[in-house]
């Protein structure tokens, strides 16, 4: 199974299911995925498979490249000591690019919902719209924890990934993560209740026989389009608070801590070129 698949995937991905795990297993991922929320016959199986993995194919081939020179020139301004804010901003940009031309491909495969029966569509709608009502559970239980609280998870979570890269903070360092934990603006909420509005809009036109593969293929290549301006601006918000801390960090780096990031950069370069070798022609 691997392709009805990756449409299905992306539309789930859409909806707040995410999954991570080796690239060399995506397509094995999506088979399990695709079977949590639809139950597919035998031919619906094969098409999948067949088309998840052209998918795989064109994504190691053509994507996979892509990644690592972002990567490689980002690592060269930081070895050099080149790197500006604006090269932050850029990169970022760059990576949403990069899951805007997943979004693309995936759209060009819209048709295959229409292989899906009545039944199999509402059973799909059905899961999808579980994993939401969870989404929110998990939501309001944590809205019922000590901000305080709140803020030191988060604060600890991202200092343990930024440990990763370039080894214990400063104190400077970990006062300036800190401060941005506590002044991002919260935008979990407006999240939840724009992937409710599109689950919403998903189905109205997935249930409507046949299905509508160009309105479909919209809100796969734009769900932007459900944002209302408060999330957005929120959004807009949260991204320069996020690079402004990030550039913040950079500044603050000792030299070995440069290095270090450095080398962290070279280990995911050469993790990308095995995947390119792996999937050559």
């Amino acid at each position: 199974m691997r392709y009805l698949g990756f449409t299905l995937l992306a539309l789930l991905m859409l909806s707040g299911c995410t999954a991570n795990i080796g690239y060399q297993f995506a397509d094995t991922l999506v088979e399990w995925r695709v079977k949590e929320y639809v139950d597919l016959n035998s031919e619906q199986e094969e098409t999948l498979a067949k088309k998840v993995d052209e998918l795989h194919l064109w994504h190691a081939r053509t994507q996979i490249p892509k990644y690592r020179e972002a990567l490689f020139n980002l690592r060269q301004k930081v070895d050099n000591k080149t790197l500006e804010k604006s090269d932050i901003v850029e990169f970022e940009q760059t990576l949403l690019g990069f899951w805007q031309n997943l979004l693309d491909r995936i759209a060009t495969e819209t048709v295959l919902i229409n292989q899906l029966s009545v039944r199999q569509k509402q059973q799909l709608v059905e899961r999808i719209e579980e994993k939401q009502q969870e989404r929110f559970e998990k939501f309001e239980e944590k809205q019922s924890e000590n901000p305080i609280l709140r803020q030191l998870e988060r604060a600890n979570e991202v200092e343990s990934d930024l440990e990763d890269i370039i080894g214990d903070l400063t104190e400077q360092q970990d006062k300036l993560l800190r401060d941005w934990v506590a002044n991002s603006p919260s935008i979990q909420e407006d999240w939840l209740n724009y992937r409710t509005m599109w689950l919403t809009e998903f189905e109205t036109v997935l249930l409507t026989e046949p299905t509508d593969i160009g309105k479909l293929s919209a809100l796969i290549k734009n769900p932007k389009q459900l944002r209302s301006e408060a999330l957005q601006e929120k959004i807009e918000q949260s991204s320069d608070a996020r690079n402004t801390f990030l550039w913040n960090m950079y500044v603050s780096l000792s030299e070995k801590q440069r290095k270090a990031a450095v080398a962290k950069a070279d280990e995911y370069i050469d993790l990308l070129d095995g995947i390119t070798e792996d999937f050559k022609d």
